[in-house]
């Protein structure tokens, strides 16, 4: 049994709830083999705290599960689907792509070193900063998809987020460099390079893209914190009044 919560018993740990969604809807629900009588979606109540598997059968006998993991006085919710051939098309063509972006930024990196040397130093500066922007953004990109994948809750109307993030990862690594290198903004506790050309100074703002492109929402707020307090507008001065 998987039902709790004995009144007569009070030294019975407190019991947690499974909410059960599922694409397509209406498919029956069993929780550790067994048949609940329930159809998606659902919430499953009293449930014993520790490691439970939920299962769908979807149409055409296809089996989705999910081992997850109940806390005390909580409720974990599950998705649960079965993807057909063309969305699995979709999701591979999407890591396909990040690898391929991955491979692109090193690359261009590598051929910024090795054959841009008649460039000026700031405009290669630029060059790794963009690039370090970027392959932070798809390491959070690679992790997501991966993450995602293996829960079996890969959401397709995220697509264009995988799409666009490197894109997002370069602007904000590119302009962080900026901030910091300006002094618009300020690392608390790190002291930012005198000189832009050093080797140590090329490697600090390249390690402050990649976080900046990893982390872009953290980012993003920071932003609108930034943008806020340059432009607010002032408390307008009352004129006193003649009499």
């Amino acid at each position: 049994m998987y039902m709790t919560d004995n009144p007569s018993n009070p030294t019975k740990p407190k019991s947690g709830k499974i909410d059960v969604t599922s694409i397509p809807d209406k498919v029956p629900v069993q929780l550790d083999g067994e048949d609940t009588g329930m159809i998606t979606p659902v919430t499953l109540e009293n449930i014993e705290p520790g490691r439970h598997k939920v299962t769908i059968e979807l149409p055409h006998h296809r089996i989705v599960s999910r081992d997850v993991i109940v806390a005390p006085e909580s409720t974990i919710s599950v998705f649960l689907r079965k993807y057909s051939a063309e969305e699995m098309k979709r999701i591979h063509f999407i890591g396909y792509y990040t690898v391929g972006c991955v491979i692109v930024l090193i690359a261009f990196a590598f051929i910024n070193r090795q054959y841009f040397s008649a460039v000026d130093d700031l405009t290669q500066l630029f060059i790794y900063v963009a690039c370090a922007g970027g392959l932070g953004s798809l390491a959070f990109s690679i992790f997501g998809y991966i993450n995602h994948l293996g829960k079996d809750d890969f959401d397709l109307n995220f697509t264009a987020w995988y799409i666009l993030r490197p894109f997002i990862g370069i602007i904000y690594g590119t302009f962080a460099f900026l901030f910091i290198a300006g002094g618009l903004m300020t690392l608390s506790g790190v002291d930012s390079p005198s000189s832009l050309f050093t080797t140590k100074t090329v490697m600090f703002y390249c390690a402050l893209a990649f976080l900046s492109g990893y982390a872009e929402y953290s980012f993003s707020l920071q932003l609108k914190e930034l943008a806020e307090a340059l432009f607010k507008k002032g408390e307008s001065s009352k004129e006193p009044q003649g009499k």
